[in-house]
């Protein structure tokens, strides 16, 4: 074996982010590209691992600094699903809205999956007007809500205002029942993290969002993670089940993206109603 090729064997076992990171040293690279790869990676290997068992999960938006429960046992323990985790994707999400904050401000918005609530908040927090966070589990439905309540009254002036329960709800919503009938006037739908197969079918998302998006202006923001799943790659299939209902799937690159919080295997995506030509 050459010195130029990697050691199959520790091409299967190596965790992707440690992979990134080494890769980043490597000094075949040149100087200049090692060098801002390997800030890059750093900056990646910091913020997704800083916080991810914390109890209390922290977040700043605008200057406005909060905290959102998580519960680290709740997958094992089969109470809470993967729901009750602030997962990368949400991270890069956030920070993708607050880097682009003409995408929510003044706008209503729907929350799809919304977990522990931290992309609910932060919404809130970045000048939408309406935000509906939802989920389709009860417990982690409670968990949002007591998130909520907590940021709230940790919060002040404008900042907890902009928290109220008539700008700032949040109920259950399985993914195509009717619950969300009195809400098809949103203007923006955001989904983190949550096409993923091996966990939930894509189909219902797909059509959730379809359903949302009534309006030939609104739009569906997505924060997909890659994770390998055999019977077929996720986004491949999100993208042919959203073609069938009209939809357009555009991904977002470059300098829309916040520059520390965009990696290599989390991907935004703008969904659309296709025009009719």
């Amino acid at each position: 074996m050459s010195e130029q090729e990697e050691p199959p064997e520790l091409a299967k076992t190596t965790h992707p982010t440690a992979k990134a990171f080494f890769d980043a040293l490597d000094t075949r690279s040149s100087s200049s590209r090692q060098s801002a790869n390997l800030k890059r990676r750093v900056q990646s290997l910091g913020w997704r691992n800083r916080h991810s068992q914390a109890e209390h999960y922290p977040c700043t938006v605008n200057g406005i600094k909060f905290s959102v429960k998580q519960v680290q046992r709740g997958e094992v323990e089969g109470t809470y699903g993967t729901g009750a985790t602030v997962w990368p994707a949400a991270l890069v999400l956030i920070k993708y809205l607050e880097r682009n904050p003409s995408l929510l401000q003044g706008k209503k918005v729907a929350d799809l999956g919304s977990g522990t609530g931290i992309t609910s908040v932060a919404s809130a927090l970045l000048g939408a007007s309406i935000v509906i966070c939802t989920d389709g589990e009860d417990s982690v439905v409670r968990l949002a809500e007591s998130n909520v309540q907590n940021v709230q009254q940790e919060l002040k002036g404008d900042a907890s205002e902009s928290l109220s329960s008539d700008k700032l709800s949040v109920q259950r919503y399985w993914w195509g029942d009717d619950s969300m009938k009195g809400h098809q006037d949103c203007e923006v739908v955001l989904v983190a993290d949550c096409v993923l197969p091996k966990l939930y079918p894509i189909a219902p998302l797909v059509q959730a969002i379809d359903e949302l998006l009534v309006s030939p202006t609104s739009v569906a923001i997505l924060s997909y993670e890659h994770r390998y799943y055999p019977g077929y790659h996720p986004r491949s299939k999100f993208e042919e089940l959203a073609t069938q209902r009209g939809l357009d799937v555009e991904q977002i690159t470059g300098e829309a993206l916040d520059p520390v919080y965009s990696v290599d295997d989390i991907e935004i995506w703008h969904v659309t109603r296709r025009k009719q030509s």
